[in-house]
């Protein structure tokens, strides 16, 4: 028996879903919202922009009827308050989409044992995280560094993405210097382009190279007094394990013994039934907790951070979780820490 209209409607929700976030992204990156949101028509973009007039014309249908552009009689495309509310969001499309979506498309190919990790861009994933720090991470970060009562002089970011936390922080604090350290050579140059952009060249540098190759090589006049891991250690746990993490911490505060390690990372509570009914769980944690095993990166609970924490000689001096006006999942938290006075 065929399947009745209406059960086929219910059942193709997801896929409504899932194409739909495909398109807010496509909106979004392809620089058809800012041109949209001035006012235009289909040909004024086929001329101004090169582009395929069949296939725009698709596009543009799409988004009219997902009540994500407005069209008039006479041609004229103008963007509607949803598309103006997902863009909000935009940074959480740029990672989860953008950067996770041929992820999520492959996680099947990859659950056998010993197969590779799933394919991800890594250069959206690192520009999205970054733009969603600008609204969790990056205040939850300033709270915890103004309980510390420290004059910071000098900051080195450890996998600085694209250097939104030296830009802010250096803002924060005007005498600051930093240094933003990441190996990827995409990664490292959309940093130096962040900071020129931003006129804090003479502040900040950018590295491209490993974190323990720059900690190890770091002149004595030039060593930090505060350092950030910001979603990273979660990174350095699932590629080099444990005794990668512990050698990372040491080194660090074997070279700087008197530094302010400040970690933001993850709860993860993907299996506590209670804290994954909640609303931001259901439309963002779920999705995130799942494709971290698959992506080599490894999260951990509060509770095993903070042992591990102890059992490499560090003191936790200051934690805090997310502005519940933004995020009152408690997942996300950040903590200062400090290696134990001998």
């Amino acid at each position: 028996m065929a399947i009745q209209e209406q059960r086929l409607v219910k059942a193709l929700e997801p896929f409504k879903g899932f194409v739909l976030s495909t398109m807010i992204f496509t909106l979004q990156q392809s620089g058809l919202q800012e041109a949209i949101a001035r006012g235009t028509t289909v040909d004024a973009l086929v001329t101004e922009r090169g582009l395929d007039r069949p296939r725009l014309v698709a596009m543009v249908d799409y988004f009219v009827a997902a009540g994500l552009v407005a069209r008039s009689a006479d041609g004229v495309l103008t963007l509607t308050e949803a598309a103006r509310e997902y863009d909000e969001a935009r940074a959480w499309y740029e990672m989860m989409i953008g950067g996770y979506g041929t992820t999520f498309l492959s996680l099947g190919d990859h659950l056998a044992k010993d197969t590779a990790p799933a394919p991800r861009n890594g250069g959206l994933v690192g520009s999205g995280s970054c733009g969603m720090s600008l609204h969790d991470s990056i205040p939850l970060l300033r709270g915890l560094l103004a309980t510390t009562g420290r004059d910071y002089r000098r900051l080195v970011d450890l996998g600085c993405g694209s250097g939104v936390y030296l830009t802010e922080l250096c803002r924060d604090y005007p005498q600051l210097t930093a240094v933003g350290i990441e190996p990827d050579e995409l990664g490292a140059q959309t940093a130096r382009t962040w900071v020129d952009e931003h006129g804090l060249a003479d502040r900040i540098s950018i590295a491209q190279t490993g974190a323990l190759d720059w900690i190890r090589a770091v002149p004595d006049g030039e060593r930090p007094d505060l350092a950030v891991l910001a979603f990273v250690i979660h990174e350095v746990l699932g590629q080099d394990g444990e005794e990668g993490v512990r050698e990372l911490l040491n080194t660090l505060f074997d070279t700087s013994p008197d530094l302010d390690l400040a970690i933001v990372d993850i709860d993860l509570r993907s299996a506590d039934a209670e804290s994954m009914s909640h609303p931001l769980a259901q439309h963002y944690y779920n999705a995130y907790f799942l494709m971290h095993p698959f992506t080599s990166q490894r999260l951990e609970s509060r509770g095993w951070w903070e042992k591990f924490f102890a059992d490499c000689g560090l003191e936790i001096v200051a934690s805090a979780l997310t502005d519940p006006a933004m995020d009152s999942t408690g997942f996300e938290l950040g903590w200062i820490v400090r290696r134990v006075a001998a």
